[in-house]
């Protein structure tokens, strides 16, 4: 399996676990739960954002394994306008405010799912340059 389809796997498999916490969330109203299913979705955002990046040419050992600012750096440096404005909002959203803050409301993360669910889908069918 390439290493950008494994990365897709594991996205997709992050983004299913962080629907199934927010809706045992939503079930029981409970916050913390909320941003559990926020910290997965973070998680699913960043294996989504390595596959676009070894679809666009970094090899593995390259991606950004430390910190949130060497991804940032990449996805501004790689991705077309749209995905960084995906993956921007999906950061301040999913990993500060749901996270962090635990201030992302039930229906802010309902939207924020279906960002994450798009961001997936447009770097899966993204076509070009390919490992």
């Amino acid at each position: 399996m390439s290493t950008e389809n494994h990365h897709l796997k594991e996205a997709k498999k992050l983004y299913q676990k962080a629907l199934e916490e927010f809706e045992k969330a939503e079930e029981k109203n409970d916050d913390i739960v909320l941003r559990d299913a926020c910290g997965k979705g973070w998680l699913s955002t960043i294996e989504a954002t390595y596959a676009l990046l070894v679809k666009k040419g970094v090899k593995e050992e390259e991606l950004p394994k430390g910190g949130d600012r060497g991804r940032r750096y990449m996805v501004h440096k790689y991705a077309e306008r749209e995905l960084k404005l995906y993956y921007s909002s999906l950061r301040d959203d999913l990993h500060i405010e749901g996270y962090y803050e635990g201030t992302l409301s039930f229906e802010e993360m309902e939207r924020n799912l279906e960002d994450l669910n798009l961001y997936i889908k447009k770097i899966e069918e993204w076509e070009g340059v390919s490992q």
